[in-house]
């Protein structure tokens, strides 16, 4: 390693006293292995530390201009260095305020100081402060790599919903397309009923245009994050009718929806909300996996001030430990491995910036009830 990377590298150590002989030790000391940077009053000490970020800072405590306790004080209510380790020098007869002093200080020495002690507590000071370095490194790698993957999550919990529709979207144009072809095939026949194939075939082409725009319209709303004027009343309908793709909702979930035509519309990504009503649908769907009664009630009003989103089921419920970490990240009551535990947790962050508030009220037998005021 070439010199000029090791002064790279060295670490930072201020001095402050107003004593030039003390400031003359403490570089002495301390120059072979640190670049030592001095002050002679704490005024000074503070514009350093803001400039050069210092790893340690040896501070006196009886200075002019600024005495060592103001200049500590003033040191520590500054986020930028805040965490800078601090030795306390102080004269032997003065022990009231090296206690004082270590209420905001790592350690202390007292004057005159011996040298080895001197340069002792300085390196211990020193790998402390490199081991606080090298940890919020490590924690800011982390949070980024936590952020990464659960972003990389919420886009599978997203691709998830549209996913699970796909056999039911495939056998849904199935049927549609086979109605079709069988009735050409009847009507090529040239047989009395052949106006009556052939309109067959018409709504069959039409119900599976409809299916296809569905799909068309959900992924264009979708791909835009743009703020648009929206109704939640069209996003839930919406929804509804991408859910008549899934086979069990189709056939086995009764559905209760009253939707309230005096809701105002209001600015939003549209995104955000058909995700979230998704998301509140799916749970409420899979909540009754095993309930004997499977109804969903889908209600929303507004009350002059606030828009109201309910949407209850008929499942099993919830114990209040799972209702207690039911926005965790991660948490999941699914025990197969089929869920990310971030459904609820997306919803409640895409809509949060909105001011909505989410409540829940759920009772082990008797079913789930989220409500969303906004």
């Amino acid at each position: 390693m070439n010199q000029a990377a090791k002064e790279v590298q060295r670490q930072k150590i201020l001095v402050v006293d107003d004593q030039d002989l003390n400031l003359e030790i403490c570089r002495e000391t301390l120059k072979s292995d640190y670049e030592v940077l001095v002050a002679d009053n704490g005024e000074k000490a503070l514009e350093l530390a803001a400039t050069a970020k210092p790893d340690v800072i040896l501070m006196d405590l009886m200075m002019p201009v600024m005495d060592g306790m103001t200049a500590i004080r003033k040191l520590r209510g500054d986020k930028q260095t805040a965490d800078i380790p601090i030795i306390v020098m102080s004269a032997k007869d003065m022990t009231e305020d090296i206690v004082t002093g270590l209420e905001y200080a790592e350690d202390y020495i007292v004057k005159p100081f011996e040298l080895r002690e001197l340069l002792a507590r300085v390196r211990s000071m020193a790998r402390l402060k490199k081991a606080q370095d090298q940890t919020r490194s490590l924690n800011q790698r982390l949070e980024q790599l936590v952020a990464e993957r659960t972003e990389q999550l919420l886009e599978k919990e997203k691709l998830s919903i549209v996913g699970q529709f796909a056999a039911g979207i495939v056998h849904n144009l199935s049927g549609a397309l086979q109605k079709i072809m069988s009735s050409l095939e009847l009507a090529s026949l040239d047989l009395p009923d052949r106006d009556n194939y052939l309109e067959t075939a018409l709504e069959s082409a039409l119900e599976m245009r409809e299916i296809v725009s569905t799909i068309l319209d959900k992924g264009r709303n979708e791909q835009s994050l743009d703020r648009a004027v929206i109704s939640l009343n069209d996003v839930i309908t919406n929804a509804l009718h991408f859910w008549e793709a899934d086979r069990n909702f189709k056939h086995k979930v009764e559905k209760r929806i009253e939707l309230d035509n005096d809701i105002p519309l209001f600015n939003a990504v549209y995104a955000h909300w058909s995700q979230s009503v998704d998301n509140l649908i799916k749970n409420a769907v899979e909540a009754m996996v095993d309930s004997s009664t499977k109804e969903l009630h889908i209600r929303t009003f507004y009350d002059g001030k606030s828009i109201y989103l309910s949407v209850a089921d008929t499942g099993l419920g919830m114990d209040q430990e799972t209702r207690e970490n039911l926005f965790n990240p991660f948490f999941s009551t699914k025990t197969d491995g089929g869920g990310t535990g971030l459904g609820l947790t997306s919803l409640k962050a895409l809509l949060e910036p909105y001011g909505v508030k989410i409540e829940v009220d759920s009772v082990p037998g008797r079913g789930s009830t989220g409500r969303r005021r906004y």
